[in-house]
């Protein structure tokens, strides 16, 4: 089969004296480079940026109520269709187009690990966000990462969001408090871990979980201060911001603190205290006396 033609110069054609038809002589014509990529570097990149960090669409929304909830419809491909415009659009800008897009995972039953692994290590570095959703199954994972997410150091993870499962089955988060508190101790290469309730039945109520786990990081993090010896601190301090009204539970990474003495700690935590103990007391009524004991 004869190779496509770009286009036709018309002005080439000819009659061949030993046949009677007219003998076009085609000649293609080289694409003309676009314009946008003449532009300079720097307004380029500018121009690329503008077009991918538009993030009014996600994999998470927000209900008329305020209740943040999946977005099924969304996909990370979407927004990467720009790339599709030429080739060295996409080899140039791919690495920023995976940093401005938010990257999600819908099933359940499909393998994290595995999509990541498949990635090259640099595009696996380029990735900055990524939500998924997730059952008991995914927690057990979770609690045995070693100091990165999924284990994986090439993740350089501004955003991790877990998105609870949405079903029939009730959360029993409660099971897995201590050992996420044991992971967020030591874990890197993550910025921000974001807890969405997504309208799923959680066993004891999603902040009720919340409140004991601030209640357990504060009482860990004191145990292992002034009560072994030598003092086991923490490599990451969280901070952390309950929304009652998106029912999202956002913890964010920051520096270790100093080991400095009990009496100064304690007055160092305790505005954190006076906060949990107001968040406690505004939680749902739950008749077991047990939930309302606190950590500390």
């Amino acid at each position: 089969m004869a190779t496509p033609l770009h286009s036709i110069n018309a002005a080439t054609q000819t009659v061949d004296k030993s046949y009677p038809l007219p003998v076009l002589h085609l000649t293609a014509e080289r694409p003309k480079e676009s314009r946008l990529l003449l532009l300079p570097t720097e307004l380029l990149t500018q121009i690329i940026e503008y077009v991918f960090e538009d993030s009014s669409i996600g994999p998470v929304t927000h209900m008329p109520n305020g209740i943040a909830v999946l977005n099924s419809s969304y996909t990370a491909s979407s927004k990467l269709c720009p790339l599709l415009a030429c080739r060295q659009l996409y080899y140039d800008h791919q690495f920023l187009a995976l940093a401005y897009t938010s990257f999600s995972i819908t099933s359940p039953f499909a393998s994290i690990d595995a999509r990541l692994i498949s990635l090259a290590p640099s595009l696996q570095s380029a990735i900055r966000s990524l939500t998924f959703v997730a059952d008991d199954r995914h927690f057990r994972k979770l609690i045995a990462w070693g100091n990165c997410p999924f284990d994986m150091p090439n993740l350089q993870l501004d955003t991790l969001t877990i998105v609870l499962l949405s079903s029939s089955r009730w959360h029993f988060l409660f099971d897995h408090t201590r050992d996420l508190i044991q992971l967020l101790r030591h874990l890197h290469n993550l910025k921000r871990l974001v807890f969405v309730r997504n309208n799923a039945s959680v066993k004891g109520s999603f902040k009720t979980w919340c409140n004991r786990l601030i209640g357990l990081i504060l009482k860990i993090d004191h145990e292992q201060r002034y009560l072994v010896d030598p003092p086991n601190l923490e490599q990451v301090w969280w901070s952390w911001e309950y929304d009652a009204k998106a029912q999202t539970f956002t913890l964010e990474a920051a520096e270790a603190r100093p080991l400095v003495g009990e009496d100064e700690y304690m007055r160092q935590v305790l505005g954190l205290m006076e906060t949990l103990r107001v968040s406690v007391e505004s939680e749902e009524w739950n008749p077991d006396p047990r939930s309302r004991v606190m950590y500390y």
